[in-house]
């Protein structure tokens, strides 16, 4: 079986290409406020972790241009992605291929004016992470956390749930990302941080089928395990097929069937 940290970045080594088409439209609204929130101003330095194919970043490099905007991501073909973007529009992307967690590490104390971090809390260890952050920025400096909660996708986990004990699995595995907002808060305090704003996003998909919807959970990367690598051809798609149809079966609307997602935004001064 792979590796957590080789799944995630094979995961989206794979779905670079498509994943604006399929992932990057439904969050745009708390992206856009997140930016906002961080009121960037010309000339400041920025990193944008775990910032995959430059969606994000880009609106906030023309809001600092001719600040320098550090884009990190672990994914080569995301961070290849970003460049390319960036260098459309005339601006420098400087990229780092990392993991967001050994970068902040290694870059030195008080080097950035803004640290942006979206969507990532599910791949690293958030609870050694987060406090750590704070050092990264520098006096007067600001941090922005976009995360999806564990509470998003409430029918895929209902379903999953009955899965596991339908297959009578020992273990059945849980979201890692937080369940409610307060812990990053608590983290990011630790770390020297002041909370200056906190908000929740919340949203719904739909989909014509318990399968389409499935299907754009893995290939959107959202829903990702190292034993999904094991699974190929057709038994894979046997899978899908098995588990949108229980998620069909349960949810349902007239409208489709639907996911819920519910995620946190955090704005911390330094």
């Amino acid at each position: 079986m792979q590796s957590l940290d080789h799944y995630f970045q094979s995961t989206y080594d794979r779905v670079a290409e498509f994943y604006d088409d399929l992932w990057s439209p439904n969050v745009k609204t708390p992206n856009e406020r997140l930016t906002r929130d961080l009121h960037l101003r010309r000339g400041e330095r920025l990193v944008d972790l775990a910032c995959g194919s430059g969606a994000a970043t880009l609106p906030m490099m023309r809001l600092i241009a001719p600040g320098e905007t550090v884009a990190v991501d672990p994914s080569e073909n995301m961070l290849r992605l970003a460049v390319e973007r960036a260098a459309e529009e005339g601006l420098h992307l400087v990229p780092v291929n990392s993991k967001a967690e050994d970068f902040i590490a290694d870059a030195p104390a008080h080097s950035f004016d803004v640290v942006s971090m979206r969507f990532a809390l599910a791949y690293l260890d958030w609870p050694r992470v987060l406090p750590a952050m704070g050092r990264l920025v520098r006096p007067g400096g600001r941090v922005g956390i976009l995360t999806s909660l564990a509470t998003s996708a409430p029918q895929a986990m209902a379903t999953y749930h009955k899965f596991a004990e339908h297959l009578e699995l020992d273990t059945v595995a849980e979201p890692p990302t937080p369940r409610e907002v307060d812990p990053v808060l608590d983290l990011l305090g630790r770390g020297g941080l002041v909370i200056d704003t906190c908000w929740q996003h919340n949203f719904r998909l739909w989909f014509k089928s318990g399968v389409d919807a499935t299907r754009w959970l893995l290939d959107t990367g959202y829903i990702t395990h190292p034993a999904l690598s094991a699974l190929e051809g057709e038994i894979k798609d046997a899978m899908i097929e098995l588990f949108g149809s229980h998620l069909e079966d349960g949810f349902r609307e007239d409208e489709g069937v639907p996911l819920d997602f519910f995620f946190a935004g955090v704005i911390a001064r330094r």
